[in-house]
């Protein structure tokens, strides 16, 4: 027999929402809710939210600090940098949410954000620490430079207007996410992305899925532009910059703390949570 969404609800209600996970293509996605008993109201939320994509939401007011952002949020490998966080913050893990979903851009980034905020999951969050911008410019890489051909910073860039246009809309995305979170009271970090390693590396995002030397400086190009342009985001709406691109030397000394061209190992998200440790300490 099938049930209308009410009573679909209704017969969820009073049981317990375990830890669920998917996994995306190319991507990892990884929501963790602790078991809590569900009411009525709240098994209605998952409904509210109106999107296949989301997981059931449950209010947590643990929650003090939101990571919020791509898979460099989420976590490839070991534990993520919320994970370690957590650890050299002296904060308790549930004070950390990590809502890192990989692929995401910063037009969808931005939607979530205002879902997240409008239902009030975090009630008691005070502080967003946002990083998204690097699955737009992936993007834009497999739509016009699927081989990394070309140096997005050389004059002759056959590709300048659609690359400005990405540029564009990724500011405006991040500034909008930063003003939704700001107005809802949160004192917003926004961090920049680390350069990719100029050596052969397995590379998912290329069609061989593998990077070389020459293809990793165009890379680092179309890095070099985002960063730019999350810095202007972050100080046109007062928002406190992470700069993590500022690491790329102590990122680049030692291989292992990559798992791929894109994605930091544990060892690097290592690094990555000491730097927003200490831009939350000042």
């Amino acid at each position: 027999m099938t049930l209308n969404p009410i009573m679909h609800a209704i017969r969820l209600t009073g049981l317990v929402v375990a830890k669920k996970k998917r996994n995306r293509i190319g991507s990892s996605r990884t929501a963790v809710h602790r078991g809590v008993r569900v009411s009525l109201p709240l098994v209605l939320i998952g409904s509210v939210m109106g999107c296949a994509d989301d997981h059931m939401m449950i209010p947590d007011p643990a929650v003090r600090y939101l990571a919020f952002g791509d898979s460099g949020t989420s976590g490839r490998s070991g534990r993520s940098y919320p994970d370690i966080l957590s650890e050299l913050s002296g904060q308790p893990p549930e004070a950390i949410a990590n809502q890192g979903r990989g692929g995401e851009t910063t037009a969808e980034g931005l939607d979530r954000l205002r879902r997240l905020i409008s239902l009030g999951i975090y009630p008691n969050a005070h502080t967003l620490l946002y990083w998204e911008g690097g699955a737009d410019i992936i993007d834009l890489i497999g739509q016009v430079d699927g081989l990394l051909l070309f140096s997005p910073t050389a004059s002759d860039y056959p590709h300048s207007t659609r690359l400005v246009e990405t540029l564009d809309r990724i500011q405006t995305n991040i500034e909008a996410a930063v003003t939704e979170a700001q107005t809802a009271g949160l004192t917003v970090y926004v961090a920049t992305y680390f350069s990719l390693p100029e050596a052969p590396a397995p590379c998912e995002p290329l069609a061989l899925q593998v990077i070389l030397p020459s293809q990793a400086q165009n890379a680092n190009g179309y890095v070099s532009l985002l960063n730019e342009r999350i810095r202007q985001a972050a100080t046109n709406q007062g928002a406190i910059i992470v700069d993590i691109a500022s690491a790329d030397d102590l990122l680049q000394a030692d291989r292992s703390n990559y798992l791929n061209c894109n994605h930091l190992s544990e060892k690097g998200n290592a690094i990555v949570a000491q730097l927003f440790v200490e831009a939350l300490n000042g």
